[in-house]
């Protein structure tokens, strides 16, 4: 137990600053294992003084009194590795684990209690020999850029203490503060947008400065003001807290500039996916690494690791479920990235909607639609319904039915099939036409067009159509005949009846199938089918196709 006491007692023997070698062996008998390792030697070297200003007016036992490690290792297994100061709650305990485990050392309860102890006991008397007033010395002492005459010219009122400090260290904090904080006004005056990708590097390049003006300002609180006490621990904790986020800044002010430098290339067009995908990843690095960063801050005041990660993680999933329809646009918009269905400037159709894409984002797709308006799609509901791009297409084919009158001879009807596919075949913008006489509407004879266009660009297949639909109009007109209106003709006339000779001939063809036991209802016999196969001519003769078949033996 002696271990930790007797160099602790030896080390305050000396006169030194804080600064000193009795300083570091007066620290290294505390346990500081529950201190944050970014103040951990400041917050022991003042605890240190504060044991001491108790020590030195508490009585002490002698040293053979104090029992060493070998008798601490006699006492039972159950029995704690813990020696109290006698007259005092200072307690002397075993370091169970760490690298110091094994030693004795001044428990972390009393290196976190110094102040109490030190409350508790300032209003005893010093002992003889003992050095005096000498964590208060430290309360009113500067630091060694500031001299020591301006502090004894001040007036009285500015050395008094409050709230553990003189009041011209306040004063001092408060100053600091405030260049501090014009300092960072002036960097984001300098930094505001000014068009292009350099203000994103000029922001990171000035968030990169803070830096070490952070740090410099620290260190002035900590060895020049000589901040002590819970003062010190709240304002070291924001400084550090603010180092950590100027660096996270500095992270997402990098990205940014890092993507906005790619994005400017004229090899990638600024409203493209491809532009909002780079921008996106690059911002997303970012926020991971300055989210790390943060972390590593909040580890280094002393929040555990653990408890930071678990956070996060409950916050992402909290994250995710109020984010949903925007995650799932981000996720649809990599999907069109990935798949590419269409590209800024194409033309296609989305559903009932027909336009010109303008931008494709990570949430949404604009189509510039033909009235104009500028119509907003979210890309989830984008990615998940048929999408026609027209300009993917080498060809665009051409659909459409004629209506004929009932009136029209069938002379008329072959005039306007042979004409029309003469034109489809003789059109040089015309790929493989058929056109056919496809059945009888309800008032018109039906022929159906379809035939493919030899182009891809929309606007030029609709002259293509628009040029074809005119000659046909053309050549219905020179067949005499015309278009079917949908409509109803009532004729008034005397009914003539029915032809009587062919209705007989009619019923009498259908007696002899009776009487010879060929009639083909409800089908044809086999026998029926072989002898009829293939007697009839097609093409039809008179066809330019047309060949003369063989007689049958």
């Amino acid at each position: 137990m002696d271990s930790a006491f007797r160099p602790f007692i030896e080390g305050r023997s000396s006169r030194l600053p804080a600064a000193g070698a009795a300083e570091k062996r007066a620290t290294a008998c505390l346990d500081t294992t529950r201190l944050p390792p970014v103040r951990a030697r400041r917050v022991a070297t003042e605890a240190a003084f504060m044991l001491n200003d108790v020590l030195d007016r508490v009585p002490l036992p002698p040293f053979h009194e104090i029992p060493d490690t070998r008798a601490m290792a006699k006492l039972p297994p159950d029995v704690p590795r813990v020696w109290t100061i006698p007259g005092t709650e200072m307690k002397i305990a075993r370091v169970m684990e760490g690298p110091r485990t094994g030693e004795y050392l001044f428990s972390p309860v009393t290196v976190d209690r110094a102040r109490e102890f030190y409350e508790l006991a300032r209003n005893l008397a010093y002992k003889p020999g003992a050095m005096d007033g000498l964590y208060q010395r430290i309360v009113y002492a500067p630091g060694p850029w500031i001299p020591t005459r301006w502090i004894e010219v001040m007036p009285d009122w500015v050395k008094e203490t409050v709230v553990g400090q003189s009041v011209w260290k306040w004063i001092g904090m408060v100053f600091t503060s405030v260049v501090w904080l014009l300092l960072v006004y002036l960097a984001h005056r300098f930094s505001r947008p000014m068009g292009g990708e350099h203000h994103y590097w000029r922001r990171f390049l000035l968030a990169v400065a803070l830096l070490p003006v952070t740090t410099a300002f620290r260190s002035f609180y900590e060895h020049q003001l000589i901040v002590v006490g819970p003062a010190y621990v709240a304002i070291d904790n924001a400084i550090v807290l603010l180092y950590y986020l100027i660096g996270a800044v500095a992270i997402l002010n990098l990205g940014a500039a890092i993507a906005a430098t790619i994005v400017a290339s004229p090899k990638i067009e600024k409203q493209s996916l491809d532009a909002n995908l780079i921008s996106a990843g690059s911002r997303a690095v970012a926020w991971l690494c300055a989210t790390l960063v943060l972390a590593r801050g909040l580890s280094v005041l002393g929040v555990p690791l653990l408890a930071v990660v678990a956070s996060l993680g409950v916050g992402g999933v909290a994250f995710a479920l109020a984010a949903r329809p925007t995650l799932e646009n981000l996720i649809a918009g990599v999907t069109l990235y990935l798949d590419k269905p269409v590209r800024i400037g194409q033309f296609c159709q989305f559903e009932d909607v027909v336009g010109t894409v303008e931008r494709i984002g990570l949430r949404s797709t604009r189509i510039r639609r033909w009235g104009g308006s500028l119509l907003s799609i979210p890309n989830a509901q984008f990615a998940e319904h048929l999408l026609d791009n027209f300009n993917d297409a080498r060809y665009i084919w051409i659909r459409q039915r004629l209506r004929l009158r009932y009136d029209t001879s069938p002379d008329q009807l072959s005039y306007v099939l042979a004409k029309t596919r003469e034109l489809l075949f003789a059109h040089p913008k015309i790929v493989s036409p058929r056109v056919r006489f496809i059945g009888f509407g309800d008032d018109a004879l039906t022929v159906e067009i379809v035939c493919y266009s030899d182009t891809g660009v929309w606007s030029e297949w609709h002259a293509i159509r628009e040029d074809v639909f005119l000659r046909i109009i053309d050549i219905i007109e020179r067949s005499g005949t015309r278009l079917a209106l949908p409509s109803t003709t009532t004729y008034f006339t005397r009914d003539g009846g029915i032809d009587e000779a062919r209705r007989d001939a009619a019923e009498q063809q259908v007696r002899e199938w009776i009487e010879g036991g060929e009639l083909p209802f409800p089908d044809m016999s086999e026998a029926q089918r072989a002898a009829l196969a293939g007697t009839l001519s097609f093409p039809p003769e008179g066809s330019v196709d047309y060949e003369a078949k063989p007689e049958k033996d």
